[in-house]
């Protein structure tokens, strides 16, 4: 059996070593973070470059969040989000896109893709990875929660691109 005095000091290195699966950790993670275990996260369902070379990325949320992706007085009373992704190109530029791009497909999976109930797809035009596509990382929140990178406390880490 192990005393008291040992067991308080081994409790004293575990709970830090649990990370940010720990609720007494949320410090550690930042604002919003009690809201990632209310199922606010996501991970990329897939990815793909296609004959064209264009990236279609599809951001999957894992168990609630979701919301409309556009600012309208239609669904005033309804949560909003934003989101949007940035790619790094092989050259080391950069492009950034969100929803209402004029140049980018970006849609939700309801309401005729104006709402993310689960699925977001981002569809690049054609030619974006001529030269290449290196990484890419998706941001995304709404008022009071951000959207964390698969139950990690990262809410956009750069992820290399693997079609």
């Amino acid at each position: 059996m192990l005393s008291r005095g040992c067991i308080v000091f081994l409790l004293t290195f575990l709970i830090p070593m649990a990370g940010c699966t720990s609720p007494l950790t949320s410090s550690l993670c930042g604002e919003g973070y009690d809201e990632m275990y209310g199922g606010y996260d996501y991970i990329y369902s897939s990815t793909s470059i296609d004959a064209d070379n264009s990236l279609n990325v599809t951001v999957q949320l894992i168990g609630g969040g979701g919301g409309w992706l556009e600012d309208s007085d239609q669904h005033e009373e309804n949560k909003e989000v934003s989101v949007g992704l940035t790619i790094k190109l092989d050259d080391g530029t950069e492009q950034t896109v969100g929803y209402g791009s004029s140049t980018w497909v970006v849609n939700g999976d309801a309401y005729d893709g104006s709402y993310w109930q689960t699925l977001l797809y981002f569809q690049s035009p054609p030619g974006l990875c001529d030269a290449g596509c290196e990484d890419m990382k998706f941001s995304g929140g709404e008022q009071d929660a951000v959207y964390y990178y698969d139950t990690t406390c990262d809410s956009s880490p750069w992820v290399e691109i693997t079609p």
